[in-house]
């Protein structure tokens, strides 16, 4: 079964149409009258200086375009998300009314420079590019690439769009755009007082072997849930990290130790329906009295690919669910 919250960024994404005229949107450029240039954007990779304001945006991850696109400018290329339509659903209504952008070839380390190439880009944003690392040079020799300060894993949804922001001259649209967002997610902690000092058990991914478990806010899920007023276990932030921050991983045999006020489990359905007839899980305290909530694909990618449009979707389609 699939890791779902960890490492399934799609990373590849945008920008406007070239002389050859690839498909996709055309250049948007809707930088307002504010927009103060030229920027430079220190990352983990070296510097992104932006002399004017961009036109033709290259997003490397749909997280990235979700930014792009709350500051008010749609990328004319974007990487494409799990969901059917390519587009997650809060990405759709963010774009309606406006040209949707095309869909890059390849992704992560697999990225097609030359597809990147053919749009022509005046810029390239990569916040959450994992495995930019080993195409940074050949997309900087393109385009200025703004990205991560230290890992895509590391960076926040509010790091990421000061980021970008910065990048794009709209330093003061970024900052509305946190605290509109942080003001949402602070109204529904407020609108459900029971979430205060709840804790909570977060399962990952489940597979024959093992399963994944949140114990630390370094786990973008976890971040929504203490912004909630919500917390993990005792039990889980004793657990030993694994190679993926914010996650302990434990085999079946500790199923039984995690209870918690509240038990979430996310991955692929089948799977997680597998996971709930488990004896381990179904003893749980939790699930005998229905506090467990099994995160479909989408509702889980809302949280652990976090951007401002897609915690606001967080908080009028799954807060429910807690």
């Amino acid at each position: 079964m699939r890791r779902l919250l960890v490492g399934l960024i799609v990373a590849v994404a945008l920008a406007g149409c070239s002389s050859n005229e690839p498909t996709g949107a055309s250049p948007t450029g809707t930088a307002g009258a504010a927009a103060s240039f030229p920027t430079t954007t220190d990352g983990a990779l070296g510097s992104a200086a932006v002399e004017s304001e961009p036109t033709r945006v290259v997003a490397l991850s749909w997280t990235d375009a979700d930014i792009l696109l709350s500051l008010g400018v749609t990328p004319v290329a974007t990487a494409r998300a799990t969901a059917e339509s390519g587009f997650q659903p809060w990405t759709e209504a963010a774009m309606a009314g406006k040209d949707a952008p095309a869909f890059l070839q390849g992704a992560n380390a697999d990225l097609t420079i030359e597809d990147v190439l053919s749009y022509e880009p005046d810029l390239i944003v990569g916040t959450k590019a994992f495995g930019l690392d080993t195409r940074y040079d050949q997309l900087s020799a393109i385009a200025p690439v703004v990205h991560y300060a230290s890992t895509p894993s590391a960076e926040t949804w509010q790091q990421a769009t000061r980021t970008i922001a910065g990048a794009l001259g709209r330093t003061a649209d970024g900052e509305r755009v946190i605290e509109e967002t942080e003001s949402t997610i602070s109204a529904a902690a407020e609108a459900n007082p029971a979430f205060a000092g709840r804790t909570f058990t977060f399962f990952v991914g489940p597979t024959e072997g093992g399963v994944y478990v949140v114990n630390s806010t370094d786990d973008a899920g976890a971040q929504f849930l203490d912004a909630l007023g919500m917390r993990p276990t005792d039990h889980a932030t004793a657990l030993p990290t694994s190679s993926i921050p914010g996650r302990a991983q434990i085999t079946y045999e500790d199923l039984s130790n995690n209870d918690a006020d509240l038990v979430i489990a996310t991955g692929q359905p089948a799977a997680l329906d597998e996971f709930r007839a488990l004896p381990g899980i179904s003893a749980l305290a939790a699930v005998q009295r229905g506090d467990y909530v099994p995160l479909a694909p989408t509702d889980a990618q809302s949280i652990a690919f976090p951007s401002p449009s897609s915690l606001t979707w967080a908080v009028q389609n799954i807060v429910q669910q807690f």
